[in-house]
């Protein structure tokens, strides 16, 4: 694979006595898009761009766990619930069965306002 111009600059911000390196951020960030692009193993892509494994392998993992952290921290955009409705001796009722087994019961009209801002608040 040819050099990209992604890669093909090392932007090294210092190089310390044990000879370790170290990268600005935005390189960092153009090499974890160029390797999704490029269909190589990691070690391969790494020995392409210059850099050693273990440095390559933990900037993935950084990127990996920021990943996390933010889907973690946005909560779920959904949820998942058991909705039934009955009709007993002409009165609607309606029952919510949440995740972790939490039971919403509704008679009538009323309440209903109060299960849509349940709901809303925990979506």
């Amino acid at each position: 694979m040819e050099p990209t111009s992604e890669t093909s600059a090392h932007p090294i911000v210092k190089a310390d006595r044990t000879g370790r390196t170290h990268y600005t951020p935005e390189y960092k960030a153009e090499v974890l898009a160029a390797f999704e692009k490029s269909g190589m193993s990691g070690q391969a892509f790494a020995a392409h761009c210059g850099i050693k494994y273990p440095t390559f392998a933990s900037w993935r993992a950084k990127a990996r766990n920021r990943s996390n952290d933010r889907e973690v921290q946005s909560g779920p955009s959904f949820i998942v619930a058991e909705v039934s409705a009955s009709l007993t001796a002409g009165k609607s009722a309606l029952r919510v069965e949440l995740p972790g087994g939490a039971l919403a019961h509704i008679d009538g009209q009323k309440a209903l306002p109060l299960l849509v801002a349940l709901l809303k608040a925990l979506a």
